[in-house]
């Protein structure tokens, strides 16, 4: 398995080509849909910018941050009617200190990439970031053997390496946990974090907490 850079270069790729595609993520209800990210928003691992566009919907301001310059790239050019309104910042997120708080927390199909070591200050980091009464929401992938290509065998749920091929043929593993809502509520629980946490018929793990 990957490790390092190479890790995060693998997980940047998977994030990139995710077999769930846009056509699951449309049937997904979408954070300004339901959970209404308002005010300072700070999206983790934001990538090229799905979930950006719909924050951008009610926020007054988001914060974008992802270790790959060229997401960030893709991400900014596609928003550039709303630049005024939002930031970028390159860095490894688990390096990243906050220079400010924010009402909202977001990350999308990022949890799931932590390294189970580094769950704990994952959470403390998204802690510093919130102001007081501030808010986390966060979509992930679940444990869906029709998630995956079809000449790709999805390991067991509790598995943490993933296998990937892209179409050029490349394979490589990258880490990937696939959370139960009832464990990730419990375990969030003994971090001081109030968490409800869903999931739906197919594909898709979400959760709204502060």
């Amino acid at each position: 398995m990957t490790s390092g850079g190479s890790a995060r270069g693998a997980t940047t790729t998977a994030r990139r080509s995710a077999p769930c595609g846009l056509r699951r993520l449309r049937r997904f209800p979408r954070p300004s849909q339901r959970f209404k990210p308002v005010g300072r928003v700070l999206e983790l691992a934001c990538g090229t910018g799905i979930w950006s566009e719909q924050l951008l919907l009610s926020a007054s301001h988001l914060t974008a941050l992802d270790g790959p310059p060229e997401m960030l790239t893709i991400n900014a050019a596609a928003r550039l009617q709303q630049s005024a309104r939002a930031r970028y910042i390159h860095a490894d997120i688990f390096a990243w200190r906050r220079e400010e708080q924010f009402d909202v927390v977001f990350f999308g199909f990022w949890l799931s990439h932590v390294p189970l070591e580094r769950f704990t200050a994952f959470w403390q980091l998204v802690g510093s970031c919130l102001a007081p009464d501030g808010r986390v929401f966060f979509v992930d992938s679940c444990h869906e053997q029709t998630s995956t290509a079809v000449d790709h065998r999805l390991p067991e749920a509790e598995a943490t390496v993933l296998r990937r091929r892209l179409n050029d043929g490349p394979e490589f593993q990258i880490y990937k946990v696939f959370y139960d809502p009832r464990e990730l509520t419990e375990r969030l629980h003994k971090l001081g974090w109030h968490f409800d946490i869903r999931q739906t018929e197919h594909y898709f793990l979400y959760g709204t907490g502060h």
